[in-house]
């Protein structure tokens, strides 16, 4: 019987990234994988997470509908869905590897499985499960089981109550180490390259979280105009290669699930909530493809600042001096690194101006920086954006 991949790739928004030791790149390359219809790898993968934490319901859950999707692995993905259905969350986080626990498409996957094993009676006990949740999922998914079960008869007093009981302990998995992909070097220059793609490193203000809207994901990208009803898309590209589409900027994760239930109601139903603060996942933005500019521009106001210093670890004791000399100056964390500035100021002249009086009194390698949304920016960019009669001042940047 051919199996309904789309249904996976519908649930799976594309993840990447790289640790938790192996854990997590694992978890992202096997959803990269089913992504892109490479089943036996994705398993391979997750018997990698499911070795660490056998129980984990999510972890059970992906490799009991990738087990699905496969001929006569119907006992696999019945052991694995069985254990995923100890502990169902209606409000699964699509694409967390934090989540523990499985989507309520665990019995639609379920039920897939057991019509494969002719188990007609427990298909239709899991089907009357996933009912439930019918205000919860697309029709689309409610017609599919039940074009599964009208090829699976069954006896109405047959008894189904084991049908959701786990009958038997973990899976035992002969170790898996060398098989898997390693997490390869993030796709640099020469790759982005030889797919037409032009990126931008980006550095944010802050390393506390960010929180925004993931509306989609693909492996090629496309203008942020395709999606014709939300404005304000940025593109990003990870470790991986898979584009990410990401609405907002938001320092409290109550404003980014509000702008997720907007999004929803435009139809988006597998958007869900993200952290762009993520290196791993969001620190290159896509400009083009192909000669093609993906990107919306600037929006809203660009920050300048002087930044006088940056240090490892203690301030250096000739540094210390300038805290008698200049007003306004505030510390902040990037990485490792402490960063010394001033600012914000709202154009270039501004801070160009304040960059000079920090040189007269000894801050000979002070420099302006700009921000958009909390994002580093290029000097010319900004210029461009905020100062009119900036042309003079892009000419010395560049």
């Amino acid at each position: 019987m051919k199996k309904c991949i789309s249904i996976l790739l519908l649930l799976f928004s594309i993840g990447s990234a790289q640790a938790q030791g192996q854990l997590e790149y694992q978890f992202d390359f096997a959803r990269a994988s089913l992504a892109q219809r490479k089943i036996i790898k994705a398993i391979e993968a997750l018997k990698i997470v499911y070795q660490a934490e056998p129980e984990n319901a999510n972890i059970n859950f992906l490799m009991g509908a990738a087990y699905t999707e496969l001929s006569g692995t119907e006992e696999e993905a019945m052991r694995h869905l069985l254990q995923a259905a100890q502990n169902v969350n209606p409000d699964y986080k699509v694409g967390s590897f934090q989540e523990k626990a499985a989507p309520i498409h665990v019995y639609y996957y379920l039920a897939v499985a057991y019509v494969e094993d002719n188990k007609c009676a427990l298909a239709y006990r899991a089907f009357e499960e996933f009912q439930k949740y019918k205000s919860k999922v697309d029709q689309y998914y409610i017609d599919e089981v039940d074009r599964h079960m009208q090829k699976c008869p069954f006896k109405k007093g047959e008894n189904t109550n084991d049908w959701n009981k786990v009958k038997s302990s973990p899976i035992q998995y002969e170790q898996i180490v060398d098989s898997v992909e390693e997490p390869s070097e993030p796709k640099g220059s020469g790759n982005i390259t030889n797919r037409g793609l032009v990126t931008e490193k980006l550095e944010y203000t802050t390393n506390a979280p960010l929180y925004g809207v993931q509306i989609g994901s693909n492996l090629n990208p496309s203008p942020t105009s395709a999606f014709s009803n939300v404005k304000n898309v940025d593109v990003f590209i990870d470790s991986l290669g898979i584009i990410r589409y990401v609405v907002g900027h938001f320092s409290y994760r109550k404003q980014a699930e509000n702008l997720l239930k907007s999004i929803k109601e435009k139809g988006f139903s597998d958007a869900y909530v993200v952290n762009v603060n993520n290196e791993k996942k969001y620190s290159n933005e896509v400009i083009s493809y192909k000669n093609i500019n993906l990107r919306s521009g600037l929006r809203g106001d660009v920050e300048y600042f002087v930044q006088l210093g940056s240090f490892q670890d203690t301030i250096p004791s000739e540094m210390t001096s300038i805290y008698f000399k200049i007003d306004g100056i505030q510390e902040y964390k990037r990485d490792d690194r402490t960063v010394i500035a001033i600012g914000a100021y709202d154009s270039f002249r501004k801070a160009k101006i304040e960059k000079e009086k920090a040189k007269e009194v000894g801050v000979t390698d002070a420099f302006v920086v700009a921000y958009n949304r909390g994002k580093k920016i290029p000097l010319y960019e900004a210029i461009n954006y905020t100062d009119k009669k900036g042309n003079d001042d892009i000419e010395e940047i560049k």
